[in-house]
């Protein structure tokens, strides 16, 4: 794994994340199953997979919404996994959330001002002090201070995700987890709210867990990747490296598989996916003691079935793969 020169402003060690309760929780398989990061002041970590690969997963249990069944979530160097929500509130302002969707995520009863301040008020700020702040965090992002008078309905979808933005920004956080933070927007409104992000990042120091399925927008924002798959990570390192050269051959898959403006280029990675044989998400359900990816691996061989193949350095990037030296040849 990449070695930190900072302290990390949050860290997750050995996570396993379970759905359901009791005995059929225990008998599931994990949503999430040991997975290891770290993200240093100033860094941006992309989490990236299919759906149902678990990044949102952990993106809940790192915001306290879904218990965790083993590991654990540090902020700051503080264990947070299972802490109360009472003692949890105090670290409220730190870690904040950018959701998806930026239509469902605004109250359209509430002014942008009220909805600003709500959050503050439950940290004791009040009064003028608090629409000061809800203020300053809408002309952070680009928009407006008059705009803390107006309702969701009056902004459009990238005005909102801005909104949602402010919201994060006014308790002055320290980690941000962004939720598939540009997927609900056309492209232009993309580039333009990616690169709202990088520069609050770059100006407050923060530290972004940048959940995505789509390799292309984070290789744009992030310096890390994490690539995941059936809960399991096949792949992690710097995301130029992880993205030119993967090591995996579900990273390779996943690369072929992100959109480019060129039709003709498009069909072409289409024929060549087809062609290495990679099986679709649908596939049979994997061996639990092997790689998850076997069902649709063009390079499995029984040992992939039977032995789970530990996080080692292959180039420039840790590869969970027993076949890694043969990767090239699905490039």
């Amino acid at each position: 794994m990449t070695t930190l020169t900072t302290a990390p402003a949050l860290e997750i060690s050995d996570l396993v994340v379970r759905y359901g309760s009791g005995r059929k929780a225990r008998n599931a398989p994990p949503a999430v199953d040991g997975v290891s990061f770290a993200i240093a002041p100033g860094e941006t970590l992309g989490l990236v997979g299919e759906s149902g690969s678990g990044k949102s997963t952990i993106g809940k249990a790192v915001l306290g919404l879904h218990p965790p069944a083993a590991g654990t979530v540090r902020l700051h160097g503080e264990d947070i996994t299972a802490m109360s929500l009472k003692r949890r509130s105090r670290f409220a302002a730190d870690l904040r959330v950018v959701f998806q969707d930026p239509y469902s995520s605004l109250n359209p009863a509430r002014t942008i001002g009220q909805t600003l301040v709500e959050p503050l008020r439950l940290l004791g700020v009040r009064g003028p002090e608090a629409f000061a702040r809800a203020r300053a965090a809408v002309e952070s992002v680009g928009l407006p201070g008059d705009a803390v008078n107006r309702y969701p309905s009056q902004f459009s979808g990238g005005q909102r995700q801005r909104v949602a933005i402010a919201r994060a920004l006014v308790c002055d956080p320290k980690v941000l987890v962004l939720d598939e933070p540009v997927s609900a927007l056309d492209l232009s409104t993309q580039a333009q709210v990616l690169n709202l992000l990088a520069d609050l990042r770059d100006e407050h120091g923060l530290a972004f867990l940048f959940v995505a399925h789509d390799l292309g927008v984070v290789r744009f924002l992030a310096q890390r990747v994490v690539v995941l798959y059936r809960g399991q990570v096949m792949e992690t390192g710097a995301v130029e490296s992880v993205t030119q050269a993967p090591q995996h051959p579900y990273t390779v898959a996943l690369t072929a598989a992100a959109p480019v403006p060129r039709p003709a280029e498009q069909a072409a990675r289409r024929t060549a996916r087809e062609a290495h044989g990679f099986g679709t998400a649908g596939a049979a359900q994997p061996s639990p003691t092997g790689c998850p990816f076997v069902p649709r691996c063009p390079l499995a061989t029984a040992v992939c079935s039977v032995e789970r193949p530990p996080l080692r350095l292959v180039g420039d990037s840790h590869t969970a793969c027993h076949h890694a030296g043969r990767v090239e040849t699905l490039r």
